[in-house]
Formats: structure tokens, sequence, C-alpha cells
């Protein structure tokens, strides 16, 4: 979720025929270049955070002693700041008592009074004192940018004046909130917590980054390998079980890979490889995906989608079709071709330049005939072509 992707919009992002839902749990802004000067025990200047535009409460004038500081960096365009938005008040009302402090720190923005409707309307539920920092901020430049931040929500914690930690506030449990605020040795504690974590998450995404170069090299045995290496690590990591199907499917064990994928709980991870797997499938000519499995992944991706409501773009509809046309059911064919119109013209304001494309797509499969993937992919480019030059020629005709 970059914050550029974000102001340009994200239902045109949407809306083009890539449609892939590998989506990151944080919104990443543009890595430094340099090295970090903000780094744990780095003395931590509150300046930047006094000159905020404070739209809630006040600003911290000095760092009491003992006392810990957690400064939560978000925005109103973050999916995933927000969610986090109930568990940092809840910190924020059972722990102040005992010594936790809670600063929500508007970040990357440029409109004061979205951020000031946003927290009104939270109300109770953001009861913490929150300021707007502004782009270009000092604070952005004395603490984002000086601890090389990529990413938010992102929440620093301070204590005796210096940065103790940083870390995503989802990782702070009651248990390691208490501990950070035990006393020193507790702090101490809980910063090398947070920091073994870090280093398991990196070792498990290395490895899961290993497996998937692996499976494109067709090595199932180096594939085999990995997973026994990440359930030693991490048994309960919740990309295993995607993980073991796709080495079924790798080393084409048909029936034990649709019994898995029908056993398998939901989950993200789950959904990012039966949208995957099913565009890749539909999107191809020919593929070597036996029916029984096609069925098995067709079913699962179709009550995805269809429960997805508006979160989802028409692109994946026109993928179903294709599905259910090659697994014999041309009613649900042509169902989905047309929800994918629906869809369409949501995400588009209903412009026919736009939805022209699907709008063709479940024509042609109401009348019997299953386009290529490739056919609506081509119809799309050239309605996007036809409505920038229509656009051009209008604005040279206002000239």
């Amino acid at each position: 979720m970059d914050k550029n992707t974000i102001r340009r919009g994200l239902r045109g992002v949407i809306f083009l025929v890539t449609c892939t839902v590998l989506v990151s749990a944080t919104a990443t802004a543009q890595p430094s270049k340099l090295e970090p000067t903000l780094v744990a025990g780095s003395e931590v200047n509150l300046s930047s955070v006094m000159a905020a535009e404070w739209v809630q409460g006040e600003a911290p004038t000095t760092f009491e002693p003992g006392k810990v500081y957690m400064f939560e960096c978000w925005a109103t365009w973050c999916g995933p700041c927000i969610a986090l938005i109930p568990h940092v008040n809840e910190l924020h009302e059972k722990y102040y008592d005992k010594g936790l402090r809670v600063y929500g720190m508007s970040s990357w923005e440029d409109d004061k009074g979205k951020v000031e409707k946003f927290v009104q309307k939270k109300g109770a539920g953001m009861s913490y004192p929150v300021a707007y920092t502004g782009e270009g901020s000092a604070f952005e430049t004395e603490w984002l940018t000086a601890a090389g931040v990529k990413a938010i929500p992102y929440a620093f914690i301070v204590r005796n004046g210096k940065l103790l930690l940083s870390t995503e506030a989802s990782r702070l449990t009651d248990s390691l909130v208490e501990t950070l605020l035990s006393g020193d040795e507790g702090a101490k504690q809980a910063a090398a917590e947070i920091k073994a974590a870090y280093d398991a998450r990196d070792k498990t995404e290395s490895l899961i980054k290993e497996l998937h170069s692996a499976r494109r090299r067709g090595d199932v045995t180096k594939m085999a390998a990995i997973i026994n290496e990440l359930e030693s690590l991490d048994p309960n990591h919740p990309q295993i079980p995607t993980l073991k199907l796709q080495l079924l499917v790798a080393r084409k064990e048909w029936p034990a890979a649709v019994a898995a994928l029908n056993e398998m709980p939901a989950s993200e991870s789950k959904n990012s490889f039966l949208m995957m797997t099913g565009m890749r499938i539909a999107m191809s000519n020919g593929h070597n995906y036996p029916t029984d499995f096609t069925k098995a992944l067709t079913a699962s991706y179709y009550e995805l989608v269809k429960n997805s409501g508006q979160s989802i773009g028409p692109n994946h509809f026109a993928c179903l079709s294709i599905l259910h046309w090659r697994i014999g059911d041309k009613q649900t064919a042509a169902i989905t071709a047309d929800k994918g119109v629906e869809v369409a013209m949501n995400f588009s304001g209903a412009s026919e330049s736009r939805t022209g494309a699907f709008v063709r797509f479940a024509k042609s499969v109401k009348e019997g005939t299953m386009p290529k993937y490739s056919d609506l992919a081509m119809w799309q480019r050239e309605a996007k072509e036809k409505a920038t030059a229509t656009e051009t020629e209008s604005s040279q005709d206002n000239e």
C-alpha cells in the first residue's frame, strides 16, 4: 500500500488487469537511502513532537522517569493503521495509570481537517492524544526518516528519554506491556523479546522466498526441506498449510492436493493461493491441472470472490467465468460474467469506455463462446486507448 499509490486513487489501481491480491499488511513509503540515525538507545528530542498540531490532547513536554511512551504512527488512508486503533486505545485505557503514555502521530498526510474529522468520529474509541504532523514535518524528518521507517503502522517506544525499541503495536500484548512497565530489567527483557520475534520473522520470510524460488524451478526436494525447516522454527506459521499444498501440486499428487484444499481453513494465505492459482489457470490457454483439482479450486475461489462484495476487481469474475466454463458449468459461467459487468460499473462509475470490455465478454459467454483472457485484456487496452484519445481531442477542442 504505497503512500503515493494511495494518493493516485485505489479504485483505479484495483481496476487494472493485474488484480493481484498479495497485499502487504502495512502501508509503505519510499525507503531512505541513508543509514538510520535514530536507533535503540538513541536520545530522543521532543521538540518536533511538541511542534506538531495537536487535534486532541496535548504533547508531552518531558519524559517522566520510569514511564513508557508509545508514539503510534498512523494515517487516515492506512487500512492496517485504522484496524489497530481499537488495540492501541485499549492499551491506553488499561495501562495509563500504570505508566504507559500513548500518543497517536498522524503521519504522511496533507489534510489536517481530515484527521480532525476522523478523530472526532472515533470519539471514545480513540481517546488518547492525537497529533497532525503533516507531510515533510519536523517529526517526519527527526523520527520517521531518521529511523529509516519504510512502513506504517509503526510505533516508537521511549523510556527515560531514549528510544527503547520500535515495533508494530499489534505485537504489544498485555504481558509484553506489563513487562515493559515493570522496571529497568523488564524493559530490557521486552526489547529482547521484540528483537527475537523480528529475527525469527526475517528468517521465516527468507525461507518462504527460497521455497517460492524452488517451486518455480520445480525443485520439490528443496521445497520439502524448506517446509521442514520452517516447521521447526515456527510450527504454527500461518502459511505452512498453503506451502504444503503448493508442494503437493508441484509433486502432482492431485488426490492429496484436492483433500488438502477442501480441508484447509480460511486464511489470508489460502485466499492468496486461490486467487493467484485461479487467475493463473484462467489466463493460460493450456495448463496441467486435472479436472478434479480445477473443480475444487474453482468452488473455493468462487465462494471467496462471491463473498468479497465490492472489495474485489471485475477481472476475478471474468477468471471465474472461464474456470466454470472449462469444468462444464456454462450456466454459472454466464452468471459470473454478468457479475463482472456489475462490479466493473461500480469500480468505474458506469463509464462505457471502462466497462465495455466486460460487457463484451459477458455477451460472448451468453451467446455460447468463451473468450480467452487475453481477449479481455486486449479489449481493456483498446477501451483505455480510445478513452485517452477522446480526452485528448476534447482537450484540444477546448484550447
